[in-house]
């Protein structure tokens, strides 16, 4: 008896620290660097993907930028994030609110990213 309670608690303690959930939303992928300072204005749209791939190539971590949730999430484990850099996508993903991480899926590209001068779609 004591063995299948110690596999349960197990268990339970393993799913109470998933909190990701699954998400379909859109937005664009970027470097931590520009995405962190225009969300903290309150800015969730698109930046320079010539400049986010020169920053990810020389370490800074890939984020993706939602517009439906309003946040920045780290992306993890997704080794084509440079190919859709300048595009806005629709992402399938599990996401993890609290520590604003983000496992891709599924990527599918709707439309090229215009930018005026100043950076804005």
């Amino acid at each position: 008896m004591v063995r299948p309670l110690i596999c349960f608690v197990t268990a339970a303690i393993a799913l109470a620290g998933d909190t990701s959930k699954s998400v379909t939303w859109t937005g664009w992928f970027s470097d931590a660097g520009c995405a962190t300072g225009r969300a903290n204005s309150g800015n969730f749209t698109p930046t320079s993907p010539e400049c986010a791939k020169k920053c990810i190539k020389d370490g800074t971590p890939a984020v993706f930028i939602s517009e439906t949730a309003k946040a920045i999430f780290i992306v993890q484990d997704y080794p084509d994030v440079l190919d859709d850099l300048g595009y806005r996508i629709e992402i399938q993903a599990r996401v993890n609110e609290s520590a604003k991480t983000i496992q891709i899926d599924k990527v599918k590209r709707l439309e090229p990213v215009k930018l005026s001068c100043g950076g804005e779609k």
